[in-house]
């Protein structure tokens, strides 16, 4: 056991990385206003001064400014009619051949849904189009993930910036110049509020005075919204998947059930989501001097990691089987079904219901109009009511060009309903 003063470390390793596993601890932690966050410095160069990299102030004032994103009625227009459209445009072809692969229809499906929440323009709807997003889509993703890669990071350092410049040239400056126009005509009293996009990038354009944004700043923040609506939902979609068909597989009397009621599924999606972080860990820097609830401390400038893969799995909270996918668990009250997944505190998930809904606590109902399936479980429950199973000749693999638990490929067949 190591004794730690800060100002000196008295331990056999010096190590100044304190790693924290518990549920209560990590929550805790995860609430600390003196841990700052430090997980994508690596990937600054997407990633600096983004609203999830930002801290204090300048962090509370950029995501009051960009929840009013969230507008009424918002959810229930992306649920009710964006994610359907996408839907339908995107199944049109694997309706014709059968199969597909769940990591690539997600992101065809993601790419459009994103694009619409940060506030990017297509020209022309094309396939060419949709496979240039999807290539800078998971080339931004390295950003995310550059402190866990295995790859040469000074390489993906240039491709990332190179692919930046093509997509503020390409995409960005088109629809900046579009917004400004709009802002101008509402400005100039010939057209109405309810008339401007409902993204990211027309709230910040209305904004720059307010928060100081440079142009260099408004294209990582809307690279890094594009990347954040995007990419975590089709990992997560993909684990989603995979344990709800390999459900089916060992229990096929539950297969109609999902269909019918998506409730249910929607219990089974977020079991799914508790599972598997988008982000395993979640990587900060102290501040201050601390002491966490297990008693261990930190000294300002230490590194501290919260296992959030570890907290979900926490037998003291999730019970003996909390490694093992069971939807039809009970949790003790107030732990959220998720578990940590999505964050607490001044870094939760800005885009939690968007990806995961609501869901009613037990003995609790919600207004059926005001009810969110979340895009992972809407996107899940249509591929089931098509008739979706795994591919037995062609099994799906993950990854094993980053230390993150993803998959890389996932295919799937498609059967008469």
């Amino acid at each position: 056991m190591a004794v730690k003063f800060c100002g000196a470390i008295w331990s056999m390793t010096m190590s100044n990385t304190i790693e924290l596993v518990d549920y209560h601890v990590c929550q805790r932690a995860l609430r600390e206003p003196d841990l700052k966050q430090a997980l994508y410095d690596e990937g600054a160069v997407l990633m600096n001064r983004v609203l999830v990299t930002l801290h204090g102030d300048e962090h509370r004032a950029r995501r009051l400014l960009e929840m009013r994103v969230f507008r009424r009625d918002f959810f229930r227009h992306h649920e009710q009619v964006v994610i359907p459209q996408v839907f339908d445009e995107v199944m049109a072809p694997v309706r014709e051949s059968g199969e597909t692969d769940v990591v690539e229809f997600g992101y065809r499906m993601t790419v459009s849904l994103a694009t619409a929440f940060a506030g990017i323009d297509m020209a022309m709807h094309t396939t060419e189009e949709f496979d240039t997003l999807i290539r800078m889509l998971r080339i931004f993703g390295t950003a995310a993930t550059l402190g866990q890669s295995k790859l040469d990071r000074a390489t993906v350092k240039d491709e990332i910036r190179k692919v930046l410049a093509e997509f503020d040239e390409r995409f960005l400056a088109p629809s900046v110049a579009r917004r400004l126009e709009l802002i101008q005509a509402l400005q100039a009293g010939t057209i109405g509020e309810d008339e401007l996009p409902m993204d990211v990038l027309t709230v910040l354009l209305r904004n720059v005075d307010n928060i100081e944004l440079d142009d260099d700043m408004i294209l990582r923040e809307t690279a890094f919204f594009f990347l954040a609506g995007a990419h975590t939902s089709v990992h997560s979609l993909s684990h989603s998947m995979h344990h709800i068909l390999t459900w089916c597989e060992e229990h096929p009397e539950d297969r109609q059930k999902l269909v019918t009621d998506t409730a249910l599924l929607q219990r089974f999606v977020h079991e799914s989501f508790r599972l598997h972080p988008s982000s395993p860990v979640s990587w900060r820097k102290a501040l201050a001097d601390m002491v966490f609830a297990n008693g261990e401390s930190a000294c300002s400038g230490d590194k501290v990691v919260i296992s959030l893969r570890a907290a979900n799995r926490d037998t003291s909270v999730f019970g003996p089987d909390a490694a093992v996918f069971n939807p039809y668990r009970v949790l003790p009250a107030g732990i959220p079904e998720t578990g940590i997944t999505f964050g607490i505190g001044m870094h939760a998930c800005l885009g939690k219901n968007l990806a995961a809904g609501t869901l009613p606590q037990p003995g609790k109902s919600i207004d059926p109009e005001k009810r969110q399936l979340g895009a992972v479980t809407w996107i899940t429950h249509a591929l089931l009511a098509q008739g979706a199973s795994k591919d037995p000749h062609n099994p799906g693999h993950l990854d094993q060009t980053i230390e993150r638990e993803t998959w890389a490929r996932y295919p799937i067949r498609f059967d008469a309903q």
